[in-house]
């Protein structure tokens, strides 16, 4: 990344926080100065090292790092008013735990459990929970589906730390397989969840649908779920998948982008934000 084009990207970033700030949409991650330029200066890190907001985040990959790192921390995808100092939050593909050091800067006493399914990013996952002395953390390198057992991953045949690591092969044209422990969300749901974050590159219908079957998904208060929609191609089916959460009494709002709009057979990451409506 050349270095006017650094300045360009921490311009933006810090007019974007301030932009936040100001309009109130931050009333519980309110940014200072000091903590803009903490951010800028880890969207700049190189090294598989970054310190920022108090946090020191290990990660595998620069260029995946750093968009988690935006889309996390600046367009605050993951937001959400709990209404309690110690929400219960299940961080479901956490990856290298970005979204948990997020929430946990939200709400310092949260329970919460990480899912990741690829060993080694698990791995890294565990590392920044236990660098950063964070209390009430379990983490669980299994990949999230409707049945318990072995699955294949597919993972970036020469690198490490994807974003688009999945369980289905077309999600990388350049992949290699490993297999790794699945089983169900379910068997985890103990208790009432004050919110379900999900981003498990198209396992999500299997997921939904053993939340369903075995009545825990009325445990759920609220969820942010990453939808991929066609990938590899698949019929359109979020129609289904929509029903599904309205069949459960879930209201919900959308968020994506397709331009221009009339493109046709084009992956999609659509944004679903569902709430019950007795939630403020």
């Amino acid at each position: 990344m050349c270095n006017s084009y650094r300045m360009k990207l921490t311009d933006s970033l810090f007019r974007q926080v301030a932009k936040l700030n100001t309009i109130g949409q931050m009333t519980k991650l309110r940014y200072r100065a000091a903590d803009i330029a903490s951010l800028a200066s880890a969207m700049n890190s190189k090294g598989h090292e970054a310190d920022m907001l108090g946090f020191r985040v290990s990660y595998l990959d620069d260029e995946a790092f750093h968009y988690a790192l935006r889309e996390i921390f600046f367009h605050c995808d993951y937001l959400f008013e709990a209404g309690k100092d110690a929400p219960v939050i299940f961080d479901c593909g956490a990856n290298i735990g970005l979204a948990t050091l997020y929430f946990k800067r939200l709400y310092p006493k949260a329970y919460i459990s990480c899912f990741e399914a690829d060993p080694t990013t698990a791995a890294i996952l565990q590392k920044n929970v236990e660098q950063n002395h964070l209390n009430n953390v379990s983490t669980y390198n299994v990949m999230l589906s409707n049945e318990n057992g072995e699955r294949s991953l597919y993972l970036e045949a020469d690198a490490a730390g994807s974003l688009r690591m999945s369980g289905s092969a077309g999600r990388l044209p350049n992949h290699r397989e490993i297999r790794v422990k699945a089983g169900r969300l379910s068997d985890y749901v103990d208790g009432p969840i004050d919110l379900l974050k999900m981003d498990i590159e198209g396992a999500e219908f299997e997921v939904m649908a053993d939340l369903k079957n075995s009545r825990k998904i009325s445990l759920v208060q609220r969820m942010v779920i990453e939808y991929h929609h066609k990938i590899e191609g698949q019929v359109s089916r979020m129609s289904k998948f929509l029903a599904l959460l309205e069949d459960e009494g879930f209201e919900y709002q959308l968020s994506g982008s397709c331009l221009p709009v009339t493109r046709q057979n084009t992956f999609q990451d659509i944004l679903i934000g569902a709430y019950r409506p007795y939630i403020n």
